[in-house]
């Protein structure tokens, strides 16, 4: 499996112009993008700041901690302060300079800079969890313009701007028209196709997750309240992802009062070490296996997360990388496969080609080339021996019309092993579902674009079966 198709969930943030102000000092709103010179990934990301008095509003780019206030120190032309961080705050430290604002950033043994402008803060600030009475709503960005999902009724839809903070709904995943209402968002709440809801103050650090050599770029997210929750790192499908492809899991993980851990993959965006590429042969997934390893210890470290409730969650390439981890590492304690193969790599990458990647319509009927499938030697990483291997809870939630994972074949092998004594492996086919678990007639990418909602019960099954096994907040 080349690259997850589950990777085009996405939000787009925009950021506003706002006139100048006549100030020198750095008060007022600033925007612009900070990055990483030593340790961390160099890539830039978005970043804005709003000085009001002794108090700073801190946003930061898709998937990282999108809306933080702290104090602040303003001495002339100069500001400092530091966010929530761990193992260490991130302390920002800059002076305004010929019209911009412009600083360096260090955490622990991670250094960077930062240039900013006077602009309006970035939109991004206003992604996150919201409530509209009880039910959540998940604003998020990957790839596109920003998605909205109603988690209670399955549905996604991308939101275009029209203003600040104003949007319409679009038709589905990536089609405009015909729109389906407005919304529009202020820091603490929205107003979402004419129902009001408030945001739901998540707590977000900018952490380091140490892995062999590497420091990984990660958000650690807590959800309101106290006390030792149980806690989900995330492991990524294919190709080069960054924490944000984990958004829409991990925010209605942290609705259910979970904490959540995302990542940069290593040598991606933020993240340090070296990119092992996108083939998953066996070395690359026991590189990422390692990774998650490394992700639950650290999660097992903090006070505010239970240790015998931590998991670990991911999509698509993911299947054959979580076992392996969840294999070898005590402290994951249960996993969430979506779309995730039980197959070798050799067989689901063939049923994927047979298929034109869900790029266009097969030629030949599903049984048909389940059949060839099947009569396919194994080759490639193998995730089964991991599989058995396992011994805490696990689910895997498959789509009836995945064109890049052969579903019903992956039952086929997971079913036997699902019955033996001792184990609680459970598994869900959800008819017309696609390699995202988006509700289509042939599952095509083409379709997944007007599609508006996920497959029925998609986010109740994860709910249900974490509730069942005393996994929620």
């Amino acid at each position: 499996m080349k690259r997850s198709a589950f990777a085009i969930i996405a939000v787009l943030a925009c950021a506003g112009a706002a006139g100048a102000q006549p100030s020198a000092g750095p008060v007022g709103s600033w925007a612009g993008s900070m990055q990483f010179t030593r340790v961390g990934g160099p890539e830039p990301f978005s970043m804005s700041l709003e000085l009001r008095g002794r108090r700073a509003v801190v946003a930061l780019g898709s998937g990282h901690a999108s809306r933080t206030e702290v104090a602040a120190r303003i001495s002339g032309s100069r500001v400092r302060l530091s966010l929530p961080g761990r193992p260490w705050r991130l302390a920002l430290d800059g002076r305004v300079r010929k019209g911009r604002l412009v600083g360096t950033l260090r955490q622990g043994p991670v250094r960077g800079r930062f240039q900013l402008s006077r602009r309006a803060p970035i939109e991004g600030g206003t992604l996150g969890l919201y409530r509209i009475g009880t039910r959540p709503l998940g604003i998020v960005q990957g790839l596109g313009p920003r998605e909205s999902i109603d988690y209670e009724r399955d549905e996604i839809r991308a939101l275009y701007q029209t203003g600040r903070g104003r949007y319409v709904v679009g038709a589905g995943l990536s089609t405009r028209n015909p729109t389906a209402g407005t919304a529009s968002f202020t820091p603490n709440g929205a107003v979402f196709r004419s129902e009001q809801g408030i945001r739901v103050p998540l707590r977000q650090e900018e952490v380091w997750v140490r892995s062999g050599r590497a420091y990984l770029g990660c958000t650690l997210t807590i959800p309101p309240g106290s006390g030792r929750r149980p806690a989900v790192a995330f492991a990524h499908g294919g190709g080069e992802a960054p924490r944000r492809f984990n958004s829409i899991q991990s925010t209605y993980l942290n609705h259910l009062g979970l904490v959540t851990l995302s990542c940069d993959k290593r040598g991606v965006a933020q993240s340090g070490g070296v990119y092992p590429g996108g083939f998953p042969g066996v070395p690359v997934v026991d590189q990422y296996a390692r990774d998650v390893e490394a992700q639950a210890r650290f999660l097992a470290a903090l006070p505010e997360v239970d240790p015998a409730r931590i998991g670990i969650a991911g999509v698509s390439q993911a299947g054959w990388i979580m076992p392996l981890a969840a294999s070898r590492e005590s402290a994951i304690r249960f996993m969430i496969g979506i779309v995730s193969p039980t197959l070798t790599q050799g067989q689901t990458d063939h049923w994927a080609n047979l298929n034109a990647q869900g790029q266009a319509p097969p030629t030949r009927t599903d049984e048909d080339m389940e059949a060839e499938v099947r009569a396919t030697a194994p080759s490639g990483v193998d995730p089964l021996p991991a599989i058995r291997a396992m011994r805490i809870p696990a689910i895997w939630l498959f789509g009836g019309k995945d064109r890049i994972v052969p579903s019903r074949l992956c039952v086929e092998r997971l079913d036997p092993v699902s019955r033996e004594p001792g184990r609680d492996f459970t598994y869900r086919v959800f008819p017309g579902g696609t390699h995202g678990l988006l509700f289509t007639a042939n599952g095509l990418i083409d379709e997944q674009a007007r599609s508006s909602r996920f497959v029925d019960g998609y986010f109740a099954t994860i709910r249900d079966w974490l509730a069942a096994r005393g996994l929620t907040g």
